[in-house]
This record gives C-alpha cells, sequence and structure tokens, in this order.
C-alpha cells in the first residue's frame, strides 16, 4: 500500500510535467516507477537538470510515501531556484522526519525568498541543533529585514556558540546598518547571553553612532557584556579619547579578572598600553584559567619582545590551554618583529 500511494503520486506528477512540456519526455516516466530509489534517482537528475518546466512534477514529488524520493525531490526544488516552489516547502520545515526537515531548511534559503523566513524561524527552536544551524543559516542568506530581524531576535540568543556566532558572521558580513537599532535595543534585555552577542556583533557592524550606548554597557552587571563593549569600542573608535577613558574609569573599578584583561587589553588598542601590567599579572594569576588564556592573547597582541622572558616562564602553566594561547603569543610578538 505504501508504495502503491507513491506510484500515485508520482504518476500524478507525471501528468503535470507532460502538461508543462509539449509532449512530455521520456525521462520523465521514471517519476511513477514503481522502485522508489528510481524515482528518487529521477528526481536528483531533475534538479541537476535545473529544468523549470519539471518544477510542478517535483511539488508533486513532495507527497511521495519514501523518505529519500521527498528529500530529493525538495533539494532538486532548491537547485532549480524557481520561488513557486516556496509555499508547497513551508509545511514541511515541520515534517516529524529531520532529514525532510533539513532538506527543507536548506530549499528555502537556497531560493531565498521572504516568504520562506516564519518557517525558517521555527526552525531555530528545533530540538536539534544541526537542524538549528541550517535554519540559521538559511536565513543569513535570505536577504532583507526579515531575516535579519529574526536572526537577531532568535537566533542571537541560542545556547549554541556555532549559532550565535553564525549570526556575528552574518550581521557582520552584511554590515547592517538597520540592524543596529534592533541590537542597541537587545544591549537592554534581560538576558546576560543576548546582551553580550549584542555588544559582540555591534562591533561587526562597526557604526559610530553605536559609541554611547556600548559605553553605557561598561556598566553592564555581567562581566562578559563589559569585555566585549570594551572590544567594539576599540574596533569602532580607536581614536575616540573620550570613550578610551570610560574604559580606563571602568577598569579602575573592575573587580572580575577576565574584564579586568580585555579592559586592559581595549584600552592598548586605543593607545593606553600604561595597563598592561594589569594583563601580565593576571597572566600568572589569573583564575579560572581562560583568564590566563586571555591574558597570552592580549599580550601577543600588544606585547613586544620584552614580554617574550615573561611568556616563556608562563609556558610552564598547568593547564594546556593556557600553554597553547601563550606559544601562540611568542609566535605572533617573533613573526611581528622579524617581518
Amino acid at each position: 500500500m505504501r508504495v502503491e500511494r507513491g506510484v500515485l503520486s508520482a504518476g500524478m506528477a507525471v501528468l503535470l510535467l507532460t502538461n508543462a512540456c509539449s509532449g512530455g519526455k521520456g525521462a520523465f516516466k521514471e517519476l511513477a516507477d514503481s522502485d522508489p530509489t528510481v524515482r528518487s534517482n529521477a528526481v536528483f537528475k531533475l534538479g541537476e537538470s535545473k529544468s523549470k518546466e519539471a518544477v510542478d512534477a517535483l511539488i508533486g514529488m513532495l507527497n511521495d510515501s519514501e523518505e529519500t524520493v521527498r528529500v530529493n525531490a525538495i533539494r532538486a526544488l532548491g537547485e532549480i531556484g524557481e520561488k513557486k516552489a516556496v509555499p508547497p516547502l513551508i509545511p514541511l520545515a515541520t515534517d516529524r522526519l529531520s532529514t525532510v526537515r533539513m532538506a527543507s531548511f536548506q530549499a528555502l534559503g537556497a531560493l531565498g525568498d521572504p516568504r520562506g523566513v516564519p518557517a525558517l524561524e521555527r526552525g531555530l527552536y528545533d530540538d536539534d541543533e544541526s537542524l538549528r544551524i541550517v535554519a540559521a543559516r538559511s536565513l543569513g542568506i535570505i536577504p532583507g529585514p526579515e531575516s535579519l530581524d529574526t536572526l537577531i531576535r532568535v537566533a542571537l540568543q541560542d545556547e549554541s556558540d556555532r549559532i550565535r556566532g553564525h549570526v556575528v558572521k552574518v550581521v557582520g558580513e552584511r554590515r547592517a546598518r538597520e540592524a543596529v537599532p534592533k541590537l542597541e535595543s537587545a544591549l537592554a534585555a534581560e538576558s546576560e547571553l543576548v546582551r553580550a552577542n549584542a555588544a559582540q556583533v555591534l562591533g561587526e557592524v562597526a557604526d559610530r553612532s553605536s559609541v554611547p550606548v556600548l559605553t553605557r554597557a561598561l556598566d553592564d552587571p555581567y562581566f562578559k557584556v563589559r569585555s566585549l563593549a570594551s572590544h567594539s569600542i576599540a574596533k569602532i573608535a580607536p581614536e575616540d579619547t573620550e570613550a578610551r577613558a570610560a574604559i580606563v574609569r571602568r577598569l579602575a573599578t573592575e573587580t572580575s579578572p577576565m574584564a579586568q584583561v580585555d579592559l586592559a587589553w581595549a584600552a592598548g588598542k586605543m593607545g593606553d598600553r600604561s595597563h598592561l601590567e594589569v594583563v601580565r599579572t593576571l597572566l600568572f594569576k589569573g583564575e579560572p584559567e581562560d583568564v590566563r588564556a586571555e591574558a597570552a592573547l592580549a599580550l601577543g597582541d600588544l606585547g613586544d619582545r620584552s614580554d617574550l622572558a615573561l611568556l616563556e616562564r608562563a609556558m610552564t602553566d598547568r593547564k594546556g590551554m593556557v600553554r597553547s594561547r601563550v606559544a601562540d603569543a611568542i609566535d605572533k610578538i617573533k613573526g611581528v618583529k622579524s617581518s
């Protein structure tokens, strides 16, 4: 019974195609074959051909009883790029099969139609992290404010570093000035994670109008927000003496070791290297180990040959992550000085 239902759908697909193409084409008869492997290969070939005349037939194959046929039909529609495929693809974003959902996310991204954004937004809530990543990537492909708003509003607070990193990448690549007001509003969000990611993304967008709100974020209760805000300020406005002074003032009262490293690092990038001693001290005394690793990165960026002996001592750190960052810092300083 299962195969018969699939053959019936395929037969309807062939009929649609025959109506679309004068006289039909013998190759498309494979869509009605009783063997699901033959049907699957047929829709795959249609996708490779990129024939818009095959779209109606492929839409008919979305109801095939075999998973592989449906998945290949979805992919084929994405490859052909005909936007009339968007409406029938949208319901598949909530299909019970993860392979179908993933293929639909990819196809909707490839089609680049804003009508697919709500379906992809639902994909951002999928229990499977790999599917959420695919949905986020597809949203990054679709142009326009709808996709960008969804990425900022939903994906920016995902628990996955990979997904949040993708949002940062997309916004940075688009240099989306229209996203700035939303990102600045996100700096006041209840979620610490959202605020921290907003501070980072504003640095990627690099709009100088964000400097005042980032300066206020230096007093955020969450240390990661303070750290990322300081780096974003240094990236956006490296010559802004008032913003640099605000960073130095925050450093004077800062209690978080990680934020101390980042504030001193940001001040150094903006021309005030007088606080590097804070970084040198935390290279050995910072806890937990990621503070020492961050200090090593900062010295690799701002240090000089006089710091090499200090870094060599730090190579005895008990944590491999710290030793790895220290080694990178040593290589960077030696490379810069020898170039």
